[in-house]
């Protein structure tokens, strides 16, 4: 399983809709299990995408469709922009 964030703009001071999990979940293949929201991000809002997919690759890429098809369905998106579509990194230090 694989964590991407969607890194999206807004126009404006526009906010993403309230139901943008049910969106998301709607327009993806069987493969997304869950989606985690973070609007207090800064610059722009954060979309969590957990895959269960075979790579990485794989993975960013799932993650930048089910963007591009909930935007296409809902027109709430239309106006919105991906920024990117990333696993992130996470810093480890050994003790």
């Amino acid at each position: 399983m694989y964590l991407v964030h969607l890194v999206v703009s807004r126009p404006g001071d526009a906010l993403l809709p309230a139901e943008i999990k049910q969106m998301l979940e709607a327009t993806a293949p069987d493969v997304l299990e869950h989606v985690s929201v973070h609007l207090q991000s800064r610059p722009d809002p954060v979309i969590g995408l957990f895959l269960r997919v075979a790579s990485l690759n794989e993975a960013e890429s799932t993650a930048e469709q089910i963007w591009v098809r909930a935007a296409a369905a809902c027109p709430q998106l239309a106006e919105w922009c991906l920024r990117r579509a990333e696993a992130p990194l996470m810093h480890y230090e050994l003790d």
